[in-house]
């Protein structure tokens, strides 16, 4: 396996990044960012970086400028978009490590402008709805294309690109409906405003994931590809496509005992036998991003292929109830991920979130074993 000890990993198929990274390709033939930020929504940014841009990505799209470095130092040479903020005293780091930054408003231009050597180059964020960061074209339109026009007086800052982002477009309701369009109507009249008043934009990306998938922006000659890299669809309602979840967070167990009605498991009474139960410890643990909410949401994992019922979650371990199986210390248990009962999907039903909170919330401490053909072909570890 490559690690020092058997404990809990995260396995990434790199067959189904690459099966996700094609279906997209092939489906809507047009070039993309691949979404790395949050360091690969928790599968791992800097060797992924490297898969993507063998595979031929257009470039990689990232939230910060640590991340960005993170990108760069890992020797990755594609293009590099922090979609948020950067201090602007990182201006000339920008430019020497030719990363393009977001620039959201006239004021943070200047900023930029003021502190930068040398030219960078930046893309346009037009706030077309989603209430963020970004040119208010909502609330006030005349304003912001006024502020943007003066963009053009900074002479270190090249516009080579322009976007947006839509806030609902995993939905099917009228309303939602209804709002994405005229989010599209917004943007694509201001491309056209600048581009008439002297902007030269190469790059212009509106697409998210569920815009992607709904193939809106027929326009826009870029995309922005995020969740569907790893096989989880941006909402139920865009169920299709053919994606294949990436990632599985594996453990094992590491004590068998019974215990008698009566006796308790956990924290605070977590778990209160009713009657003769046996328990399996397993090594996973909300410090490595199992949702301790899911204690009591009838949540199970796989052990040699059966599903065993979540009875207490702790910091570091976790408690099954494996009465009716044959457990032995040391099995595997798949804790997390896949397609069965441990699917993200799942998880985030069970504990009230979205599905990218959950791969987002593996901790660093988890290693990363990048599997292809059945064989480990590379391991981070941070520890």
């Amino acid at each position: 396996m490559n690690l020092p000890e058997k404990h809990c990993w995260a396995e990434i198929s790199l067959e189904a990044i690459k099966s996700n990274y094609n279906f997209i390709k092939e489906s809507f033939n047009r070039p993309f960012y691949v979404v790395l930020k949050a360091d690969g929504y928790g599968h791992g940014a800097r060797y992924l970086a490297k898969v993507y841009e063998e595979l031929g990505a257009f470039g990689v799209a990232v939230s910060c400028y640590a991340e960005a470095m993170e990108i760069r130092n890992s020797g990755v040479k594609m293009p590099v978009l922090i979609l948020g903020y950067t201090s602007p005293d990182k201006a000339t780091m920008l430019s020497k490590n030719q990363i393009s930054q977001t620039v959201h408003s006239l004021e943070y231009a200047k900023q930029l402008q003021q502190h930068s050597l040398y030219p960078i180059d930046c893309h346009l964020k037009l706030d077309t709805g989603m209430g963020r960061i970004g040119f208010d074209l909502v609330g006030d339109k005349e304003n912001a294309y006024a502020e943007m026009k003066q963009l053009l007086e900074l002479p270190n800052l090249r516009f080579t690109g322009v976007f947006s982002h839509f806030a609902v477009a995993d939905s099917f309701g009228a309303e939602e409906v209804a709002y994405t369009q005229r989010q599209i109507e917004l943007f694509d009249e201001a491309v056209e405003y600048l581009t008439r008043y002297g902007f030269n934009f190469k790059t212009i990306h509106g697409q998210n994931s569920a815009g992607i998938l709904r193939k809106l922006g027929a326009n826009y000659n870029t995309m922005r590809a995020g969740i569907i890299l790893y096989g989880l669809l941006p909402s139920a309602a865009l169920a299709g496509g053919n994606l294949t979840p990436v990632m599985q967070v594996k453990t094992v167990v590491t004590h068998v005992k019974d215990i008698k009605a009566g006796q308790c498991s956990g924290y605070g009474f977590s778990y209160r036998a009713d009657f003769p139960t046996t328990v399996a410890t397993v090594a996973i643990g909300y410090a490595d991003g199992l949702p301790r909410h899911l204690k009591g949401k009838n949540y199970t994992m796989n052990i040699n292929g059966t599903d065993y019922p979540l009875i207490a979650v702790c910091m570091d371990q976790c408690m099954l109830d494996v009465t009716f199986g044959n457990v032995q210390v040391g099995d595997e248990v798949v804790a997390m991920g896949g397609t069965g009962a441990q699917s993200f999907d799942n998880i985030a039903a069970l504990t009230d979130t979205i599905n990218y909170e959950i791969p987002c919330g593996i901790q660093r401490r988890v290693p990363k074993l990048f599997t292809e053909n059945g064989k480990v072909v590379y391991v981070e570890n941070n520890m």
